[in-house]
């Protein structure tokens, strides 16, 4: 029964964690590459959010009525948490397609800067997906050290904008959303070093260098 529960846990988390990623890349296309002639929808997190209490609802059950072993425990309490972070994944795909479909072609250029920035935090998202799949603490530990990269960059796109608005070189809307979207981007990041603070969690029983279970 715990085992059957368990598997399915995974296999849910997995899924769900699919879904995001294509959302993800979904408001990334939107943003990089927004076409006129394209028709565009909001993303919909009606189904993430219906994964998120669904997973919840299998950790309580197994929480209040198994007896589980330490590192059935740290599964369950990991993913319980993990959960939360993916669904605010989610929402920041919806978040980040809505101001994109708002920049159209007014898009703020930084050179590459802006571009690099979204695979960086692509790449991290992925990276600690991964790091779920293969529990690879090791892995885990790459996404965690990459998150000063997307704050220095976040700032430095911060900067570049307040100049170039001070300058009248971009529009206020432009200015506005833009560092919304940014914004957005350095909060993906952040959940996908939660998400990886959650694996070595699950992996090793330590959390935050403290060992827990």
């Amino acid at each position: 029964m715990i085992k059957d529960e368990i598997k399915q846990l995974n296999e849910l988390i997995v899924e769900m964690s699919g879904k995001v990623q294509t959302n993800l890349r979904y408001a990334m296309d939107c943003l990089l590459n927004y076409d006129e002639n394209k028709q565009y929808k909001q993303v919909n997190d009606s189904e993430i959010d219906a994964y998120e209490r669904k997973i919840e609802t299998i950790c309580l059950h197994l929480m209040l009525s198994e007896r589980l072993f330490a590192s059935d425990m740290r599964f369950v309490t990991g993913v319980i948490t993990m959960v939360e972070d993916f669904e605010r994944l989610d929402d920041h795909a919806e978040d980040i397609t809505q101001f994109a479909l708002k920049l159209k072609r007014n898009r703020f250029t930084h050179g590459d800067k802006l571009n690099e920035l979204v695979e960086y935090v692509m790449n991290m998202v992925t990276d600690a997906i991964n790091s779920y799949m293969q529990l690879d603490d090791k892995l885990a530990k790459k996404v965690i050290d990459s998150d000063d990269y997307v704050d220095n960059t976040y700032l430095e796109i911060l900067n570049e904008l307040i100049e170039k608005d001070d300058e009248d070189k971009i529009s206020s809307s432009t200015s506005v959303y833009t560092t919304l979207i940014v914004k957005y981007l350095e909060r993906i990041a952040d959940h996908a070093t939660n998400i990886a603070e959650w694996v070595i969690y699950i992996a090793t029983g330590y959390y935050k260098d403290a060992q827990i279970v």
